[in-house]
């Protein structure tokens, strides 16, 4: 029965001694409390292409007979590339908010 009032004494010293209210930072001078500061982070997030805009377009091939038509759909091949980069370009451009 002794043991419970040192056991007491023993948990309040614990309690008093471990709890500081006013915190001061290691870097300032002692009697100084810490201010809060607000710290912005900022971060880039990236704009996810679709997939329809990076799919590979077909190079048309053919014989030299053929060679008219196959410069006419290298070219329409090339538009619609040149339409995809476009696209993109104008996606890349824009801000995200996270």
């Amino acid at each position: 029965m002794r043991i419970l009032p040192l056991l007491l004494i023993t948990a309040a010293l614990l309690l008093s001694t471990g709890c500081k209210r006013g915190t001061v930072r290691p870097d300032l001078p002692s009697g100084t409390a810490t201010v809060p500061e607000l710290l912005v982070v900022k971060r880039k997030v990236y704009v996810p292409i679709p997939a329809e805009l990076t799919r590979e377009r077909p190079i048309a091939e053919g014989s030299i007979a053929q060679c008219f038509e196959v410069g006419a759909a290298r070219k329409a091949e090339l538009v619609k590339a040149n339409s995809q980069l476009r696209k993109i370009g104008a996606i890349q451009a824009t801000e995200v908010e996270p």
